[in-house]
């Protein structure tokens, strides 16, 4: 045998050696649009070429007065119409800014009858320029034209968490404690023509009801497929994906979210600290998947001082001045689901995201003082 065909040979010994010694990560699976019922946990990991500067961010615009008709009391229901004016659901009303951010109107008032509020909530403005409107203590849902005149009203069978239109509308996905005893344990349901035609999501575990209720809270994104995307709203980074029929198709979690996990019946503490919680999910045309969270910055501590109630346990509380809010950061995370990885990341330092708005804004609150709330809106640019 020659020297060349020796050294091929042994060249390829080696590398059939090193190849049956390798062992993968995790094994070979199917790619997660084509998995379905499953009950598989992705985790997820920062990519080795994580970018922190293909996110591009720009305030273009802040709406809400400190006084007068366009002040603003809360802020964590908004849609943008085809207009472009900025529909804000406020307890007893929706008011109205037009895409300058000019207070234009609003829509209805405090009550039962039509027109009137007892907690509205703007989800979506369908194709015709309508916006729908959750109203959770009246337990409806309305449809309202661009001209703020009522269209539509349809009931409602319990208090709504969080919805997300399938197609424009024609079907939704609600998470509510739905009373019906063969689905009270389930978060997520199908509303259709007023009806709820199937439950899912995932029984919860009762250790009270009190507890329960929270456990049921879910965020909610929708993608062009009608797959639900749904993750808890405290605590937990980790978002199930649910076929348009209600099959779980996969999840994705990230471990390490809040590490050292979080005791809601203990005092807050170094060793104790308040949760990073998950805000919004959205899905873009690259199936890409993008999470805003608040993020609890590194120099928390230093906006608590303790306090020592009667009992006796030390607390921590906020410093004089100080809101809750400034403990946390707001975050974006795009993550390749094909790979389970973030792929880029932006930090928006002092800025309380609340929603995506389309495919190319967010918007977020902003405190000009004690109970002064406004709200910006801030452009996404992203270069991967």
């Amino acid at each position: 045998m020659s020297a060349s065909r020796s050294l091929a040979a042994l060249a390829t010994f080696l590398a059939l050696g090193i190849a049956a010694c390798m062992q993968p990560d995790e094994p070979p699976r199917a790619h997660w649009t084509d998995v379905s019922d499953s009950t598989e946990v992705r985790l997820i990991r920062e990519s080795e070429s994580l970018c922190e500067d293909c996110i591009t961010l720009e305030q273009v615009l802040i709406m809400g007065d400190t006084i007068g008709e366009g002040y603003l009391r809360e802020a964590f229901h908004m849609v943008r119409d085809s207009a472009g004016n900025y529909w804000f659901g406020q307890y007893e009303g929706v008011k109205v800014f037009d895409a300058a951010g000019n207070f234009v109107g609003e829509v209805g008032r405090a009550g039962e009858g039509p027109l009137e509020w007892d907690g509205a909530m703007p989800v979506h403005t369908d194709r015709e320029g309508r916006v729908h409107i959750f109203d959770n203590g009246n337990f409806r849902h309305s449809i309202v034209g661009p001209d703020f005149a009522l269209v539509d009203d349809e009931r409602l069978p319990a208090h709504v968490h969080a919805v997300r239109p399938l197609g424009d509308g024609e079907r939704w996905v609600l998470n509510m404690p739905y009373p019906s005893p063969e689905a009270r344990d389930l978060p997520l349901h199908f509303l259709e023509g007023g009806e709820i035609t199937a439950s899912f999501g995932g029984l919860i575990v009762r250790a009270n009801d009190r507890s329960a209720s929270t456990q049921l809270w879910r965020i909610l994104g929708t993608d062009s497929a009608d797959r639900i995307f749904s993750s808890s709203w405290y605590r937990r980074y980790e978002v199930e994906v649910w076929s348009a029929a209600g099959r779980r198709i996969t999840g994705f979690l990230d471990p390490a979210f809040n590490d050292p996990p979080h005791d809601p019946e203990a005092p807050q503490s170094a060793d104790n600290p308040p949760p990073s919680t998950i805000r919004a999910l959205r899905v873009d045309s690259e199936d890409r998947l993008w999470i805003l969270s608040w993020r609890l910055r590194d120099d928390w501590l230093e906006m608590m001082e303790e306090h020592r109630p009667p009992d006796g346990r030390v607390t921590l509380e906020m410093k004089p001045g100080l809101n809750t809010m400034d403990r946390f950061d707001g975050q974006i995370d795009v993550i390749d689901m094909t790979t389970a990885t973030v792929i880029a990341r932006a930090r928006m330092e002092g800025v309380v995201v609340v929603d995506f708005l389309g495919d190319d804004a967010l918007w977020a609150g902003e405190y000009a003082g004690a109970g002064h709330l406004r709200v910006g809106i801030w452009e996404i640019g992203f270069t991967p």
